[in-house]
């Protein structure tokens, strides 16, 4: 009986302590708030805090996620916000008459009682073959290009031989965009095969038309522009010639020129015209005399 009574002392020495409701809530609350903490027992029996913890200690309290950027990297200067450059000017390009001729009439301005065909068929190459409406729009592309490479914006009448524009509703298209300077390119005829040379066509002061207004600034692009392709050509240098017989001049309200480039009747020039070396001749002197119109000529 002694015995037993020993055993069972000694069997109680072994259970864990029985704890009352309040002290295991107190335990549960104990553990609950080490775990948030993060903290444990560190090889001397310390309580050691995680990298959080020791992170906050050392900027005072403030958390990871409330620096900025400019905190951790490097100063630097800001640079200045660059404006987008304005424009040089609005320049419309049309490539002189179409694939195919449109032969209904319409009025040569506005209020005219006199008519033109819409469109003409233009000329041809005599050496080459050609067509005018080929020509045109060969040297309209490159031109565009290299105006907006200066700068300017530029709209272009027509990209493809197969359209129908008749010539009034090319200038109107130069009219509703507002262009600065509208140029039409063309390349000329004669019955002899002899004449070559280049000239630009402008309206007169005295035209009936509403173009008269800005008689001044295309006779002077007129002027500029035939200079500068001389120049870059070499070409013989014919006139400005003032007529108020073209369409495509007379339902301008912006100032316009047409450029004669050249003789597609004279077997030589036909043939520089359809030279790509002497092209980037034609298409940079008429690019420097519209340069040369805005005051902004290449150095």
């Amino acid at each position: 009986m002694g015995q037993t009574r020993k055993n069972r002392n000694k069997a109680r020495a072994f259970r864990p302590a029985r704890l009352t409701g309040t002290a295991a809530v107190l335990l549960l609350l104990l553990i609950a708030l080490l775990a948030a903490g993060g903290y444990a027992a560190g090889p001397s029996g310390e309580k050691t805090g995680t990298k959080r913890e020791a992170f906050a200690e050392e900027t005072q309290g403030e958390t990871q996620w409330e620096i900025q950027p400019e905190d951790i990297l490097p100063e630097r200067e800001q640079e200045p916000v660059k404006k987008p450059e304005e424009p040089a000017g609005l320049i419309v390009l049309d490539a002189g008459h179409q694939a195919s001729p449109d032969v209904e009439k319409e009025p040569i301005g506005p209020g005219a009682s006199a008519t033109k065909p819409k469109v003409a068929a233009g000329t041809a190459g005599v050496s080459t073959g050609v067509r005018e409406y080929e020509l045109t729009l060969q040297i309209t592309l490159l031109l565009g290009q290299e105006l907006s490479q200066r700068g300017y914006e530029v709209i272009l009448v027509r990209d493809s031989n197969d359209v129908n524009i008749s010539n009034a509703q090319r200038a109107k298209l130069a009219n509703e965009a507002g262009a600065d300077a509208f140029l039409r390119i063309h390349a000329n005829g004669s019955e002899s095969s002899e004449t070559n040379g280049a000239m630009t066509i402008c309206s007169t002061a005295a035209s009936p038309y509403p173009v008269a207004a800005v008689y001044e600034e295309s006779k002077r692009l007129s002027e500029c522009v035939l200079d500068a392709y001389v120049e870059s050509t070499g070409c013989q240098r014919e006139r400005v010639l003032e007529s108020d017989s073209y369409s495509g001049i007379n339902w301008c309200e912006v100032p316009v020129t047409i450029v004669e480039m050249g003789y597609m009747t004279n077997p030589e020039e036909d043939r520089k015209m359809q030279d790509p070396d002497y092209q980037k001749r034609m298409v940079d002197g008429i690019a420097d005399g519209i340069d040369r119109y805005f005051g902004k000529e290449q150095a």
